[in-house]
C-alpha cells in the first residue's frame, strides 16, 4: 500500500492526517480482535486451546503496545496538532490517543506480553477453581497475576500510592483521595438503612419453587433485549460462567448471561444489566464510529447504564405491570395469582447475602466496599494471597453480617481479579450513584412508570442515547453528568431513589 504522504494531490497536513488515521484504524482493529479473542476465551474456547490463546493475546497486545509507543506515532500526533482546532472532535480524539500512548510508554513491552499470557492462565485457573470450589487451584497463578499487577502499577504510578493508577485506568481522573469520602458517606448512610430495611422487608413473599426451563428463560431474555432496543443484527447473546459485555466494534457487540434453572430472576436481572452495557456500545453517535471516541469515558458511566436498567427499571411497579403476564406465560403455573405489587414486594427485599451479582441494591454497595478494601491490601502487599479467603470471610461478616461457607461463595465469586481488573470494583458503586442521578433527571421530564406500564422502554433508551451514550469519549463524565442532570457526582439522588422505592412499596415510612 503506498504511503499516504506520497499520494499526489495531498498536502503535507492531509498526508499527516491520513497516516495518523491509518495508525488509529490499526489500533482499533487490534482492540477489536483482542476483545473477540477474550470473548471466545470465556465462551467457546476448548480447554486445550487455552495455552495457545494466551500466546496469541500476548502477540497482539505486544503489537498494540509497540504501535502506541512508537516514535513515529508520537511525531504524527505532534504534527497533526499544529493544524487542529482546539475544541474539535479530532482534538478530542487526539487527547484520547495521547492518554493511551502515555500508558503504553510507561509499560515495558515484555511486561505487556507477560501480563497477557498470565491473564489467560489465571482466568483458566479461576474457572476450574470456581467449578471445583477450591481456592488452592487458583492461588499460584493468582500470585503471578498479582505480582504483575503491582509491577504495572509501579510503572504507571506518579506517587507512592499504587492504587491510584489502577483506578485511573477505569475511571480517568479518579483518585483514592476523591473516592474515599464518597465511599465513607455512602457506607455511613447504608449501614443503618440496611439494618432497618432488612427488618421491614423480611416478610415479603418468597419466589415460587419450580423448574424454569433454560429455553423459556433464554426466550424471555431475548424478548426483554428486543424491547429495550438491542439490535440483534449488531450483537448476540451467549452463556458464560460470569456474565459480561464485550464490543469488538460498533456493529459487533457480544453479551453473555447465565441461567439458574431453579430461579428465573438472575437471568432477568443480568439481562437488564448486560443489556444496559450493550445498548451503550450500540448507542455511540454515528459521527464517532470509526474513531477512538466511540467508547465510554469511564467504566463508572458504563456501569451506570447497566445498573439503571437493572434497578431503576427492573424493580419498578410499572415494569411488572406490563411484564408479569408475559412472565406467567413463559412459566405456566409458577406465578399464578401473583400481582405486579406482589412481584415488586418480593424482589425489593434487603437481605445481606454472599453473592454480589444477585445482591439487593443496598447491600450491593457494601459488597463493593469489601472488594475495594481487599484490593488495596493485595496491591500494597499487606494481604498475602494465602490469607485472602480468611480476610474475605471476616470482612464479609463485619460489613454484611454473613460469613461465606466456601471459597466459591466468597473470594472466588468474581472473575475480575483473575484477569487483573484491579481498580474496577469501585466503578460499580460510582455507577449506582450516576444511575440514580440520571433516572431522577429522566423522570423529571418523562412519566417513566406510565411508559413502562404500557411496555414502552424505547423512550428511556432514546433519552439515555441522547443524554449520555452519543457523546462517547468526546466529553468527560462530569461534563456529561452536568449536561444531563445539572450537577456532578452527587450521592443524594441514590438515597432519594431508595426511599421512594421502599416507601411506595409499603416497606418503609
Amino acid at each position: 500500500m503506498p504511503n499516504p504522504v506520497e499520494k499526489p494531490g495531498l498536502s503535507t497536513a492531509q498526508a499527516i492526517d491520513a497516516r495518523l488515521r491509518s495508525s488509529i484504524d490499526d489500533l482499533r482493529h487490534l482492540d477489536g480482535v483482542i476483545g473477540l479473542l477474550g470473548w471466545d476465551e470465556e465462551t467457546y474456547l476448548p480447554v486445550e486451546g487455552r495455552p495457545q490463546r494466551g500466546a496469541q493475546l500476548a502477540t497482539l497486545e505486544g503489537l498494540r503496545h509497540r504501535l502506541l509507543s512508537s516514535d513515529e506515532l508520537g511525531d504524527l500526533i505532534e504534527q497533526a496538532e499544529l493544524n487542529m482546532a482546539e475544541e474539535s472532535m479530532a482534538a478530542a480524539e487526539l487527547k484520547r490517543l495521547r492518554r493511551s500512548r502515555r500508558i503504553a510508554i510507561a509499560l515495558p513491552d515484555e511486561l505487556v506480553r507477560r501480563y497477557a499470557r498470565t491473564r489467560s492462565r489465571c482466568l483458566a485457573a479461576w474457572q476450574v477453581a470456581f467449578r471445583d470450589d477450591d481456592f488452592s487451584l487458583f492461588a499460584p497463578p493468582f500470585a503471578e497475576m498479582m505480582a504483575l499487577v503491582r509491577e504495572r502499577a509501579q510503572a504507571l504510578a506518579h506517587s507512592d500510592d499504587l492504587y491510584d493508577p489502577l483506578l485511573d485506568e477505569f475511571e480517568p481522573g479518579m483518585t483514592r483521595a476523591r473516592l474515599e469520602p464518597v465511599l465513607d458517606k455512602v457506607a455511613a448512610r447504608l449501614t443503618p438503612l440496611v439494618a432497618e430495611l432488612a427488618e421491614t422487608t423480611k416478610s415479603a413473599p418468597p419466589l415460587p419453587q419450580a423448574e424454569f426451563p433454560d429455553t423459556e428463560q433464554a426466550a424471555f431474555c431475548r424478548r426483554m433485549l428486543t424491547d429495550m432496543g438491542f439490535d440483534f443484527n449488531r450483537g448476540r447473546v451467549d452463556l458464560s460462567t460470569h456474565p459480561f459485555t464485550q464490543s469488538t466494534s460498533h456493529n459487533d457487540v457480544r453479551m453473555t448471561i447465565r441461567i439458574d434453572p431453579r430461579n428465573p430472576m438472575p437471568s432477568l436481572f443480568v439481562t437488564l444489566h448486560e443489556g444496559g452495557h450493550s445498548l451503550y456500545e450500540q448507542g455511540f453517535g454515528q459521527q464517532l464510529c470509526g474513531t477512538l471516541l466511540a467508547e465510554a469515558p469511564s467504566a463508572g458511566l458504563h456501569e451506570s447504564q447497566a445498573r439503571l436498567w437493572e434497578n431503576h427499571v427492573g424493580r419498578r411497579l410499572g415494569f411488572w405491570t406490563h411484564y408479569l403476564p408475559a412472565f406467567q406465560r413463559h412459566y405456566p403455573g409458577a406465578f399464578d395469582g401473583w400481582t405486579p405489587e406482589k412481584m415488586v414486594e418480593s424482589i425489593n427485599v434487603v437481605r445481606p447475602d454472599f453473592r454480589r451479582v444477585e445482591a439487593d441494591e443496598l447491600t450491593y454497595n457494601l459488597h463493593i466496599i469489601l472488594r475495594y478494601q481487599l484490593e488495596q491490601a493485595l496491591v500494597s502487599g499487606d494481604l498475602a494471597i494465602a490469607d485472602l479467603p480468611g480476610a474475605w470471610n471476616e470482612l464479609s461478616e463485619r460489613l454484611l453480617g454473613v460469613r461465606p461457607r466456601t471459597a466459591r461463595e466468597g473470594c472466588l465469586q468474581d472473575v475480575h481479579w483473575s484477569v487483573g481488573m484491579f481498580g474496577y470494583f469501585p466503578t460499580y458503586l460510582l455507577g449506582n450513584l450516576y444511575a440514580a442521578q440520571l433516572i431522577e433527571s429522566h423522570t423529571g421530564q418523562h412519566d417513566l412508570d406510565a411508559n413502562l406500564a404500557r411496555g414502552d422502554l424505547q423512550t428511556l433508551t432514546g433519552w439515555l442515547r441522547d443524554s449520555v451514550q452519543s457523546y462517547g469519549w468526546s466529553m468527560s463524565v462530569d461534563e456529561i453528568l452536568i449536561r444531563a442532570t445539572g450537577r456532578g457526582l452527587d450521592p443524594a439522588p441514590y438515597f432519594r431513589a431508595i426511599d421512594q422505592r421502599f416507601r411506595t412499596s409499603g416497606t418503609s415510612n
